[in-house]
C-alpha cells in the first residue's frame, strides 16, 4: 500500500518504514513511450485519471532524458511535435559536457544556472568516486539526493517556471540528464497538482525502469562512466543510481511533508502553485 492523500495533499497512511510492494508493470503504459533513434526515456505522462473522475489530456505533458545525442531524424521529429516550451533541469557543467543538439525558435528553452557550483563533475558522479562504493552506499546517496531535490533553490526556480508555463497552455517537456530523478520529482508534483491518485503517480515514476531498458544499456553506461571517472565500477553498486525506486520518491515526499505538512502546502509556498493555480492547470490540461 503506497498510502493515500486527503484533500489537503497529506498522506493518511505512513509509508516510511515498511518495504514497498513491487509495482506491477502495466503493458498499456508502453504506449506512452515515444520512440526516437537516440533520445531516451521520452514519454507522454498525461492520460491519467484524476481522483474526481476526469482525465489528463494526452499530448501536452512530456518528460525525457537529455537531447545531447539526438540524431537529425530525432530533431526533425521533435520540431514536428510543436512543443511550446522546454525546461532543462540540468546543471551548467552537465550542459557544457553534453550540450543539447535540439534548438528551435518555436520552442522556448528554459534553464537556470543561478547558484550552481560549476564543478567539473555533477554530484551523482562525485558520489561514484567513493572508495567504498557498495549497492547500499549508492542507495543511501540516492535517498539523500531526493531529500535535497525539492528544496534545491535552482530546481525550485525551474519547477516554478515549469508550472508557470503549463498555466499558459500548450505542450511542454521537462528533462534532466536521464529524465528520472529531478524530472521524476517534477512530474510527480505535476500529477499531484492535477489530483492524480498517489498509486498512479508512483506507477508513472516507476515506469522509468522499463522505459530506459536499463539491463540492456547497463554495459555501455558503465563503460562511459568508467571512462569519465577513471575508475572501475561494479554493476551492482552502479545499478541503484541508474534506475529509480519508490523509496527514493517517498524520501522526497517525506521531507516535503515534514517541512510543510503536505504536498499542496509545499507547492503553494515554494512553487507558487496554490488552489487557484491548480484549478487553472486543470482547465488547461484535463481532457
Amino acid at each position: 500500500m503506497l498510502g493515500t492523500r486527503d484533500e489537503r495533499g497529506s498522506r493518511s497512511e505512513s509509508h516510511c518504514t515498511a518495504s514497498p510492494e513491487p509495482l506491477i508493470p502495466n503493458p498499456a503504459m508502453h504506449d506512452r513511450l515515444i520512440p526516437f533513434d537516440r533520445v531516451l526515456n521520452f514519454r507522454d505522462f498525461g492520460g491519467w485519471d484524476t481522483s474526481d473522475g476526469a482525465r489528463i489530456a494526452r499530448g501536452k505533458l512530456f518528460r525525457s532524458a537529455s537531447f545531447h545525442d539526438a540524431s537529425d531524424q530525432d530533431i526533425a521529429k521533435l520540431n514536428a511535435m510543436e512543443l511550446r516550451f522546454l525546461v532543462d533541469l540540468r546543471r551548467p557543467e552537465e550542459r557544457k559536457h553534453e550540450p543539447s543538439r535540439w534548438e528551435s525558435e518555436a520552442t522556448r528553452m528554459i534553464f537556470n544556472d543561478e547558484g550552481a557550483g560549476g564543478h567539473a563533475l555533477p554530484p551523482h558522479l562525485q558520489a561514484l568516486m567513493q572508495g567504498d562504493l557498495t549497492p547500499q552506499s549508492t542507495r543511501d546517496y540516492m535517498v539523500s539526493l531526493y531529500r535535497e531535490i525539492p528544496f534545491d533553490p535552482r530546481l525550485v526556480r525551474l519547477y516554478r517556471d515549469w508550472f508557470s508555463e503549463l498555466g499558459e497552455g500548450g505542450s511542454g517537456v521537462v528533462h534532466c540528464a536521464a529524465g528520472k530523478d529531478r524530472t521524476g520529482v517534477a512530474c510527480a508534483l505535476t500529477l499531484f497538482a492535477l489530483d492524480v491518485p498517489e498509486d498512479a503517480i508512483f506507477a508513472d515514476y516507476d515506469f522509468t525502469n522499463q522505459a530506459v531498458d536499463l539491463e540492456r544499456r547497463m554495459p555501455r553506461i558503465q563503460e562511459r562512466m568508467e571512462q569519465r571517472l577513471g575508475r572501475k565500477l561494479e554493476p551492482e553498486a552502479l545499478r541503484p543510481m541508474l534506475g529509480v525506486h519508490v523509496d527514493y520518491l517517498r524520501a522526497a515526499l517525506d521531507v516535503i511533508e515534514t517541512k510543510h505538512g503536505s504536498v499542496f502546502a509545499y507547492m503553494e509556498t515554494e512553487l507558487g502553485v496554490g488552489a487557484r493555480e491548480r484549478e487553472a492547470l486543470k482547465a488547461q490540461l484535463l481532457a
